[in-house]
């Protein structure tokens, strides 16, 4: 399954004001830039360099606190070495530091206890700041999914992964798709079987548009009936990136509210 599976490298509810970007949005493969500020969850993780200062991108995450960020559990369940990691928050630009960016160090790493390395069942993480971050035009919280989204809704996923293209963009790039029924994801000729409860699917069946390397553990958000965007899916994984009947799978927030709650109530 590894040789050909890409991985895709008391919250919410309780807060009025959460999913309500400051900025709103005029797409990652098939996608465009994002409006700097449209998604002031969003954000980058990064790896040290050994020595030296400075690191590179390596995973995405969702802000759903001041304090606390979802990401995936592949991205972290080999390295838990705190000093390793360098959030970055309220940036556009993956390469270049941002007027509006504020870089945070972790305070605590805490993957799924019943992560699967074999099938990415359970694949999320919850992350702690050292610190507390303050809230800006460009910084806030996701709203965190207590119900799931039918089949065809139209959600976005946000990142800096890898497009496909000859030069990957640095901006943060968004891109919408469409949940897909878990049924039609594991016919024979998409994914046969792999898909768990525990998981959902979004994309096209023809490709072009999907989450890609390096947005692993990135928000995929939909938006409900009162405006604001929730954290429904984390970025986990796919066989390729935007191929036919291959669309992205992401580990479903909703089966992990229990979790997220206890992890936070609990450190």
């Amino acid at each position: 399954m590894f040789k050909a599976i890409v991985l895709l490298s008391c919250v919410a509810a309780a807060l009025a004001d959460c999913g309500i970007p400051a900025i709103q949005s005029s797409f990652i493969v098939g996608g465009d830039a994002a409006t700097p500020g449209a998604w002031p969850w969003q954000v980058g993780i990064q790896k040290n360099y050994l020595v030296g200062g400075g690191g590179y991108h390596m995973c995405g995450g969702t802000l759903i606190s001041d304090q606390w960020i979802v990401s995936a559990a592949h991205c972290f369940y080999r390295w838990k070495r705190l000093s390793d990691y360098t959030m970055t928050l309220g940036s556009h630009e993956r390469d270049a530091i941002d007027d509006t960016q504020v870089n945070a160090k972790l305070g605590g790493i805490f993957v799924h206890e019943n992560y699967d390395t074999r099938n990415l069942d359970n694949d999320i993480a919850l992350l702690k700041l050292e610190n507390p971050v303050t809230f800006t035009d460009y910084i806030s919280e996701a709203c965190v999914a207590k119900t799931d989204y039918p089949a065809e809704t139209m959600c976005v996923v946000t990142g800096w992964g890898d497009q496909e293209t000859a030069i990957d963009q640095t901006e943060l790039q968004e891109v919408y798709v469409p949940i897909i029924d878990n049924a039609v994801c594991n016919r024979a000729s998409w994914y046969n079987g792999e898909v768990t409860d525990n998981m959902l699917c979004a994309g096209y069946s023809t490709g072009g548009k999907d989450s890609c390397q390096g947005d692993s553990g990135g928000p995929f958000m939909c938006r409900n009936s009162a405006g604001a965007w929730e954290l429904t899916g984390v970025v986990s994984w796919g066989y390729g990136c935007a191929d036919p009947l291959n669309p992205g799978v992401y580990a479903r927030v909703t089966r992990y509210n229990d979790w997220i709650n206890g992890i936070i109530a609990n450190n």
